[in-house]
């Protein structure tokens, strides 16, 4: 990509990049290895494939780690602004871009502190990563905070079963899960969240990945509007 276009992405965020954060061996050179694997899972892709398809404008992904929905964007998309707190991540997705037909900034930063200006964005898509946070309900405040209004967020994102058998199971690996998965939670449910931040929850349907436990596989896949 002409560094020209990734300029003028970077022209709609004007605010300074997060300092760099200690990852430690695991989440530097393990957890890679991990997400490696996802991209490659069929049902997976599926899911993040719906999650972006519908993306338009100026969009700003959470939590890209390497890439993984970069083959689903529609071509004509405005420009694409991602924020992850994984340097190495960043470093590898850059490696991504050079044939993308839309401009993308890279940013280096937290979902509970967004370095973008309010009202920037005309979409926020998540895959697979708010589960991730430690502050679910502000990151989706600082979604709110930097969708224009009327812009939608699209997600699909791993979420607590309604069956009460295949919940309790979710309960018993949780710990587990957390420690391989860099601190992933199934026990919040994203519509909670989204609804407590004032936003139109428009779609959602709780859905599983196909070839996995459905104690691991349990997605909230939606759509929620921050009103005009």
């Amino acid at each position: 990509m002409h560094p020209a276009r990734v300029l003028a992405a970077s022209r709609l965020n004007l605010e300074p990049l997060a300092s760099r954060s200690d990852m430690g061996f695991y989440r530097a050179y393990v957890l890679p290895q991990l997400l490696g694997f996802s991209e490659r899972f069929a049902s997976m892709e599926l899911v993040r494939q719906r999650a972006v398809e519908y993306a338009t404008g100026h969009v700003l992904e959470i939590g890209i780690g390497l890439g993984a929905t970069l083959p689903f964007y529609l071509q004509d998309i405005t420009s694409l602004t991602t924020v992850d707190p994984n340097a190495r991540f960043n470093a590898r997705l850059r490696r991504r871009l050079r044939h993308l037909p839309f401009p993308v900034d890279v940013r280096e930063g937290r979902g509970e502190a967004l370095p973008l200006k309010d009202a920037t964005f005309d979409c926020v898509v998540t895959s697979f990563a708010l589960c991730c946070v430690g502050d679910l309900a502000r990151v989706v405040d600082e979604i709110a905070r930097v969708l224009k209004p009327g812009g939608r967020l699209l997600f699909a994102e791993p979420g607590p079963s309604r069956d009460v058998a295949i919940l309790k199971w979710q309960r018993r690996i949780a710990r587990l899960q957390r420690v391989v998965v860099d601190g992933c939670r199934t026990d919040r449910a994203l519509d909670a969240a989204v609804l407590g931040a004032g936003f139109d929850l428009k779609r959602l349907d709780v859905t599983y990945l196909d070839g996995l436990p459905k104690a691991l596989a349990c997605v909230y896949e939606g759509m929620a509007v921050k009103p005009l």
